[in-house]
């Protein structure tokens, strides 16, 4: 994209939609942050559990939303597969190959919650994820915003 090329508003529309509902989900999940490990894995929470789970597919969900929008604002081809769709990112300067790595492991992860049911999810892992994964979504946003920007 160039100078001259200015983003459609639908797309540019669907981009701050998926940008709000990153903010929106990351910021539910950090006040999960305040549970302990024994509370969250707690028969009680079993509905928290599965609301924190759909928070982190509908966060890879966005992500890769965004990531498709600008390689066609990009007038790049968006590949088959989801993580090399943000790969895609990395030559265009996006997501640097951390970021980008860090993103593709969050596609993994969706992956694994949408198509594991019942006790087959490790609570642990989801766990984890929600003390220690959720600033590569933050760094997500501010990188889109400073690419967009400079656009």
């Amino acid at each position: 994209m160039d100078d001259t090329d200015e983003m459609p508003a639908e797309r540019a529309t669907r981009i701050a939609d998926a940008v709000e509902d990153i903010e929106r989900n990351v910021q539910r999940l950090r006040e999960r942050r305040s549970l302990t490990r024994s509370e969250y894995k707690s028969d009680e929470n079993y509905d928290l559990r599965d609301a924190t789970e759909r928070k982190f597919e509908k966060l890879a969900e966005a992500v890769l939303d965004i990531a498709e929008s600008i390689l066609k604002q990009e007038g790049i081809t968006v590949p088959d597969r989801r993580k090399a769709t943000i790969a895609a990112l990395e030559g265009i300067g996006v997501a640097d190959d951390g970021l980008s790595g860090r993103l593709q492991e969050a596609v993994e992860f969706r992956d694994v919650l949408s198509h594991t049911y019942g006790p087959i999810v490790n609570d642990d892992i989801v766990f984890d994820a929600v003390q220690n994964s959720l600033e590569r979504y933050v760094e997500f946003v501010e990188a889109v915003d400073e690419y967009l920007s400079a656009k």
